[in-house]
């Protein structure tokens, strides 16, 4: 909640981003929780205890997957 990522930041799978932290640097390797501001870890996560899990409904910004193709034609003159 809060927490504001600035452009160009890239974060890795299972990177947990604390409430109200500025992410100004990227953290590509994932596995981490990171809090404060500037953001840094502040715990590091066992690869092989995390849960891997992917949603049934997959968005591109606020559009789902399967209505992007329309939206691309019609809105971005792709």
């Amino acid at each position: 909640m809060n927490s504001t990522i600035m452009p160009n930041v890239n974060l890795g799978d299972y990177t947990i981003v604390g409430s109200g932290a500025v992410v100004t640097k990227s953290f590509p390797d994932g596995f981490c929780v990171i809090a404060g501001n500037p953001a840094k870890i502040i715990k590091k996560l066992k690869k092989e205890e995390c849960h891997l899990y992917r949603n049934d409904h997959e968005y591109y910004g606020y559009i789902k997957k399967e209505k992007f193709g329309n939206f691309r034609k019609k809105k971005l003159n792709v």
